[in-house]
């Protein structure tokens, strides 16, 4: 069979979260984690120089990996350059998360949130 490319976003696809970042929903499902009633998946979609800034409190746990593109992250007390397949995760309440795309093309940061019952 012939290869076929992955799913690129266009300029307008999603909201526009902060300048230059889309969030874009992907799907929500059931979880069958006990403490968690739904798991939700996004793609926060970064434009070059594109930022989600420190300061937001994060409204779930949630668990992110980079598919497209590099993004500087801040994770509570981490910082660290995010490549694609890379994960981490961020905890409920934290208002130390950050993501910053100091490349020349679209990053892509899937996230997984863990919704509580």
């Amino acid at each position: 069979s012939t290869p076929v490319a992955a799913k690129s976003y266009g300029p307008t696809d999603g909201k526009e979260i902060f300048p230059g970042v889309r969030l874009v929903e992907r799907g929500t499902r059931d979880s069958r984690i006990k403490g968690y009633n739904k798991i939700v998946m996004e793609d926060v979609v970064y434009q070059p120089k594109g930022t989600s800034p420190l300061g937001d409190v994060m409204a779930d746990d949630m668990v992110c990996t980079v598919t497209e593109g590099e993004l500087e992250v801040t994770a509570g007390d981490m910082k660290f350059t995010a490549k694609e397949g890379d994960v981490w995760s961020c905890g409920k309440g934290s208002t130390k998360e950050a993501a910053t795309n100091n490349g020349t093309v679209v990053a892509v940061m899937r996230v997984i949130n863990l919704k509580v019952a």
